[in-house]
């Protein structure tokens, strides 16, 4: 039995200076994001959510709360502050996002959507669309109430495109067809 157990500690020893030995010659693997790419249709027949009429009550708690919160907003704004005391407050209520999911609307009605790292730059959401259409065509991504995005290494938390947004392919081409590729319209959900 004691030559048993010390053939396995040895043994145990061994496979361990091996495993060190592994994890000292290994190369660094880099994750890369998966896309998820999804090409979807608009919903079709959207049903209208009737809400009941308390839904839209204020009761006497929501407006003494909405007061308190004017309140403190204005006591606050009266104080001479620096920017970085007005950054900091703005950046109080607002989550870390690591991925943001982008969906562009393309004039036929589909949607492409992928999902990004919040660190990539708004050139990589332009390389997306250029790799999913059918040929290369002249295009802006438009934000509702923003002029269009410019092709530049803007990251998307920078350009807020972060959590999720819905951009809007402009073109002044007209298609009968879809723009997508053949293999992206495969992917139709």
């Amino acid at each position: 039995k004691q030559w048993y157990q010390r053939r396995v500690a040895i043994t145990a020893g061994e496979h361990l200076q091996k495993c060190v030995d592994t994890l000292a010659s290994s190369t660094k693997l880099t994750p890369t994001l998966d896309r998820d790419i999804k090409v979807l249709q608009p919903d079709r027949g959207v049903k209208k959510i009737d809400f009941s009429p308390d839904f839209y009550r204020i009761t006497r708690e929501d407006v003494m709360s909405e007061h308190r919160r004017l309140t403190d907003e204005v006591a606050r704004n009266q104080v001479l502050r620096t920017k970085e005391m007005r950054e900091r407050d703005a950046g109080v209520g607002m989550r870390i996002y690591h991925y943001a999911v982008i969906r562009v609307r393309f004039p036929d009605g589909l949607f492409l959507q992928g999902t990004f790292s919040a660190h990539d730059v708004v050139e990589s959401v332009f390389k997306f669309v250029d790799d999913s259409l059918r040929k290369v065509i002249e295009y802006n991504l438009i934000l509702p109430g923003c002029p269009p995005l410019k092709r530049d290494q803007t990251t998307l938390k920078a350009a807020g495109l972060v959590p999720s947004v819905t951009l809007t392919l402009s073109t002044p081409h007209r298609s009968e067809f879809t723009l997508l590729s053949d293999e992206y319209v495969s992917k139709l959900c």
